[in-house]
C-alpha cells in the first residue's frame, strides 16, 4: 500500500473562524485536474490498493462572491462515495439540541464570571455586553471559553461570511441531495472538551485577548489575510500564521490541533482499507505544520499528492 499528506485553525482568528452550498457544480474526471500544476486548493490525495482518500483544507465560514468552487474540490467531491467531517453533520446540524451539551457551556458548580474572571478581564467584559445590548447577568454563570465564543463571531466587515456559506455547509448539502453517506471523526462533546479542559487562568487570558482584538481593524485585516491565502492555496503562509499563534499559545495549540490529528491518523489509515473512494473535510489548519495531518501521514510512510487545478 502507497501512503500519503496535510490542514487549518486558531486565537482570535480561530475564534472569529470558529469553529467545516448553494451552488451545484458538473462532475469532472479529467486526470489532469491532479497533478503539480497551479495549487488553488488545499485538497490532497492519497491512494491504497483499494481506493483513494482526498483530505481537503476547509475554512468554516465563507461568502457567496468564492462560489463556484474550482474543479480541484469537484473532482475530489464527485470522485468520492462518502463524505467524512470532522463532526458527522447529520448529528451536527440536527434540529433536536441536546441539554446536556447545552449544560457544557455553564458552570454547575456555583461559579459565575463574577467570581473566576480577572478584575481587568471582568470590566472588558462588562463594557462589551453593554455594547452589544446584553445584560451581563444573562451570562454571568457562562464559562470564560464559551463567552469567548460569543464575542468572537463579531467581525467588523464580514457579515456577509456565514457558516452557511462554509464549506462544511456546502459538501454536507451536496452529499445529502446525492445520497452520499457521511460521518465523523469526533463526537461534539470532544470538541466541546477542547475549550472545557483548558485552566480558567488561560481560559481568562484568551478571553481578555479577544476583548482587546475582536472588532478592531487588525483582527479584521487578519481574518481577510488568512481567507485569501485559504483561497489562492497558499500552504506556505498559512503554515505560517499557524506557527506564529503556536508560539503564542502552545498548550491550546496542541489541545486545537496537534492532540486531534494524532487522534484521526488511524481513522484515515482505516480509510484506505475501504473498497470505495472518500472524501475527508477538516479545517485547513489541520493540514499545516510539523504536526499537520499532511506531515504526520508522510512520516508514517504514506505518499500525498496536492489535487490541483492545472492552468491551460
Amino acid at each position: 500500500m502507497t501512503r500519503h499528506h496535510r490542514s487549518l485553525q486558531i486565537s482570535p482568528i480561530s475564534m472569529l473562524i470558529t469553529l467545516l452550498l448553494l451552488l451545484a457544480f458538473p462532475a469532472t474526471t479529467n486526470s489532469q485536474v491532479v497533478g503539480k500544476g497551479y495549487n488553488n486548493s488545499l485538497i490532497y490525495k492519497m491512494q491504497s490498493d483499494t481506493n483513494t482518500v482526498y483530505i481537503l483544507g476547509s475554512i468554516h465560514i465563507l461568502a457567496e462572491e468564492y462560489y463556484p468552487l474550482t474543479r480541484a474540490f469537484s473532482y475530489s467531491y464527485y470522485n468520492s462515495q462518502k463524505v467524512i467531517f470532522e463532526i458527522d453533520p447529520e448529528v451536527l446540524f440536527s434540529l433536536s439540541p441536546d441539554k446536556t451539551l447545552e449544560d457544557y457551556h455553564y458552570f454547575q458548580d456555583g461559579k459565575t464570571l463574577e467570581k473566576v474572571l480577572s478584575p481587568r478581564t471582568l470590566k472588558l467584559l462588562k463594557k462589551r455586553v453593554a455594547q452589544m445590548g446584553i445584560k451581563f447577568e444573562s451570562m454571568n454563570k457562562l464559562k470564560p471559553w464559551a463567552v469567548n465564543k460569543v464575542i468572537g463571531r463579531s467581525p467588523l466587515s464580514t457579515k456577509d461570511f456565514r457558516p452557511d456559506l462554509g464549506i462544511e455547509h456546502y459538501f454536507y448539502r451536496l452529499a445529502k441531495d446525492a445520497g452520499k453517506p457521511t460521518g465523523g471523526l469526533e463526537t461534539i462533546k470532544d470538541q466541546l472538551d477542547i475549550d472545557d479542559k483548558l485552566p480558567l487562568k488561560m481560559q481568562d487570558d484568551m478571553l481578555r485577548q479577544t476583548l482587546t482584538v475582536s472588532n478592531s481593524k487588525e483582527n479584521e485585516r487578519q481574518f481577510f489575510h488568512l481567507v485569501k491565502n485559504w483561497h489562492q492555496g497558499n500552504f506556505v503562509e498559512l503554515e505560517h500564521m499557524i506557527q506564529e499563534q503556536k508560539a503564542k499559545n502552545l498548550t491550546y495549540h496542541n489541545a486545537l490541533l496537534t492532540n486531534r490529528n494524532k487522534r484521526w491518523i488511524p481513522q484515515i489509515e482505516n480509510f484506505l482499507l475501504e473498497d470505495k473512494n472518500v472524501l475527508v473535510i477538516v479545517g485547513a489548519a489541520h493540514l499545516v505544520g510539523d504536526d499537520g495531518l499532511v506531515a504526520l501521514l508522510t512520516e508514517k510512510g504514506y505518499e500525498l499528492e496536492r489535487v490541483s487545478y492545472v492552468m491551460p
